[in-house]
């Protein structure tokens, strides 16, 4: 290879690594929490949350220049509160799955 291509290969890796946003996982005890895992794994893991919510979302679809067509889609939101130590931390599950995890302020 030569030295073109190689600081080429080098900046194309570094700005694919600078445009992916971190996953962000959630510590329970010795397990991981993380997206894609079930709502049964998440159970085995953290126990029961200490909020569970239905949250709808809509959703529009235009089908074509006369006729829009909207939905109501669900998702759960399942919140830890670990205590004044540690962030809150809330699930999105959408079909059975965590699709995300985040942060809120720290617990109480």
């Amino acid at each position: 290879m030569r030295k073109r291509d190689i600081i080429y290969t080098v900046l194309v890796v570094c700005i694919a690594f600078a445009t992916v946003r971190p996953a962000l996982a959630l510590r329970c005890g010795n397990n991981i929490v993380d997206v894609g895992d079930t709502k049964i794994e998440v159970l085995a893991k953290c126990g029961e949350p200490t909020l569970k919510e239905e949250v709808g979302e809509d959703l529009t679809r235009e089908h074509d220049s006369r006729e829009t067509r909207r939905a109501k889609r669900y998702v759960e939101k399942w919140t830890y509160n670990f205590g004044s130590t540690r962030f809150i931390y809330v699930l999105t599950i959408r079909d059975g799955k965590v699709i995300d995890i985040s942060t809120e302020d720290k617990g109480f």
